[in-house]
């Protein structure tokens, strides 16, 4: 629907039986570091490329305007905004998202799109989320955003190898650790 590439999800995976708040807050919430984001992908089998790839998701979905608070208005707690924010794009946050809990676009420029213009976004400093700005200003990440802005081709197919790399993570793989389910919304019975 939103025009994002096809791929095979491998068949025989198990999802554990029950759900863990913890386990959640381990995700990356777009505040860490880019050594941070890369020991995380690292400790899970997925490299640098898979990192970068992967933010590219960010083309499409919406962020609660709280995870960019500290960006608008107390960044890194000088009180003021992030000085990496274009000026443009900086003004319009401030408007969409005078209450944390309103909603803003992950892509500033083709939300409802799957495409590159994420890394172009990056590249005129309208990253959304810190971690998102990062990948373009760190000497590890910026030359892949690059590479993914001019050649939009090479997102959409590495886009999904990087999923089936990310299907292959943190398999479970005893007797006692979870399902291969029926239907992936719920527990079987």
């Amino acid at each position: 629907m939103i025009g994002g590439p096809f791929w095979h999800v491998p068949f025989g995976r198990k999802d554990g039986l029950v759900s863990v708040a913890k386990e959640a807050e381990m995700v990356p919430m777009g505040h860490e570091n880019v050594t941070s984001l890369i020991e995380f992908f690292q400790s899970r089998g997925l490299g640098l490329l898979d990192l970068v790839i992967l933010s590219g998701a960010h083309t499409i979905g919406r962020s609660t305007c709280s995870s960019i608070q500290e960006r608008l208005y107390n960044y890194k707690g000088t009180g003021k905004p992030d000085p990496t924010i274009h000026a443009g794009y900086f003004n319009f946050l401030k408007r969409k998202c005078r209450w944390a809990s309103e909603y803003v676009d992950l892509d500033g420029t083709t939300p409802k799109t799957f495409d590159s213009a994420y890394y172009t976004n990056l590249q005129k400093k309208m990253g959304l989320l810190f971690t998102d700005q990062l990948l373009y200003s760190d000497s590890r990440t910026a030359p892949i955003v690059t590479a993914l802005a001019t050649q939009p081709w090479l997102f959409y197919r590495q886009f999904a190898v990087s999923m089936v790399n990310l299907g292959k993570t943190q398999i479970l793989t005893g007797s006692d650790e979870g399902e291969i389910r029926t239907n992936c919304n719920f527990v079987n019975h």
